[in-house]
């Protein structure tokens, strides 16, 4: 039997939650990491050792998660992606100035929590990496204003850290002699009433806020590719609604979706994989009529006519993108282009039922 995963009742919108791993993952890595995270803090470890640890078991989780995310919704997982990078990186200039705080401004026990990574060098790769990154987000969502803004800031930022990488690699005396306030820090070369961590920890301040209010724009607009490829002549607004109605569905080889001449109660559509379309001759054998592959649907003409013209099975492992048939009717019945392609499938596949075809070969055989 397929197995179906519906997290439809969650809040969040379909596309930020957990979609290509079970629940039962997460939970394990969620206590693994709860308990290393807990061993290292009994071993009085250092700061970075707790926290790399505790993250340390989500790697894989977000790796497979980034990967499917990127498969059916594009260039938007790029974006989450490198969100979530980012506030990492605001989250370290946070702990450094609470260090501050905390220690009365000593600086040399103020390095956030990856001290060892508090480099000139470190900082003006990570920076360069986040402004070529912020323009390759203008350039896939060129209409999201908020990306122009945080694109300013992260500007502004790399301007600092250019200067200070060429003071601290070709005059290293200024820059121990205090160059290393850069350039808008207090005492740079404009300069500021903002000591240069507190500088820093408002560029990334500047950069971050826009760019999470343009994710969350961002989010309002993106929808499945399978989806779209499937039914392309949905508008945006469909595609993205649609898309938090739908269901994963994983079929192991063997595994029947839907059965001719009974009704569907599911409109799936094939992201990986293949599904065979079988049919019975008079004579009791088993004729396949069609293989589809990914982006190919199947399920709605027995949602439409409440029989289904072939059996629909599994050839090997297989996952599907599934919409239930209430929403699925609904959806036909408010685009009138979209009825139209899946009226022109529902007939090609009458056609391919009911043509001649070569002598069958028994099932089994």
């Amino acid at each position: 039997m397929s197995r179906m995963t519906n997290l439809s009742r969650l809040t969040l919108p379909s596309v930020l939650q957990v979609q290509r791993l079970p629940l039962r993952v997460v939970i394990v890595t969620a206590l693994l990491s709860y308990a290393l995270q807990i061993g290292a803090i009994v071993q009085a470890q250092p700061l970075y050792v707790i926290v790399g640890l505790t993250l340390f078991p989500w790697i894989m989780v977000f790796a497979f998660e980034y990967i499917w995310k990127y498969e059916h919704y594009g260039f938007y997982a790029f974006m989450l992606a490198f969100v979530f990078l980012q506030l990492g990186h605001l989250g370290e200039h946070t702990v450094q100035i609470i260090q501050l705080n905390l220690t009365h401004g000593n600086l040399a026990k103020s390095h956030g929590i990856f001290g060892q990574l508090d480099l000139e060098t470190v900082h003006v790769v990570w920076d360069s990496s986040v402004w070529v990154g912020l323009a390759i987000c203008l350039y896939k969502f060129s209409r999201n204003r908020w990306l122009y803004v945080a694109f300013i800031f992260a500007s502004l930022h790399e301007v600092e850290h250019l200067y200070l990488y060429y003071v601290y690699n070709f005059d290293r005396a200024f820059y121990f002699s205090g160059g290393l306030a850069g350039v808008m820090g207090y005492g740079g070369v404009i300069g500021s009433p903002l000591y240069r961590p507190y500088l820093h920890f408002f560029y990334n301040f500047l950069v971050v806020t826009p760019l999470l209010i343009a994710f969350i724009r961002q989010t309002t607009h993106a929808y499945d590719q399978y989806l779209a490829r499937a039914l392309p002549h949905l508008s945006e607004t469909e595609l993205v609604a649609t898309t938090n109605r739908l269901q994963r569905v994983i079929a192991r080889p063997g595994d029947v979706l839907v059965t001719e001449d009974e009704p569907s109660d599911r409109f799936y559509i094939i992201t990986e994989g293949e599904v065979e379309l079988v049919i019975k001759t008079p004579e009791g054998w088993e004729r396949t009529v069609d293989r589809l592959g990914p982006s190919r649907f199947f399920g709605e003409l027995g949602i439409l006519t409440g029989k289904n013209p072939a059996t629909a099975r599994a050839t090997k492992h297989t996952e599907l993108i599934a919409l239930d048939a209430h929403s699925f009717t609904e959806l036909m019945k408010r685009d009138a282009v979209v009825r139209s392609d899946v009226e022109a499938d529902m007939k090609r596949l009458h056609e391919l039922k009911y043509a001649t075809a070569a002598p069958p070969i028994p099932a089994g055989g």
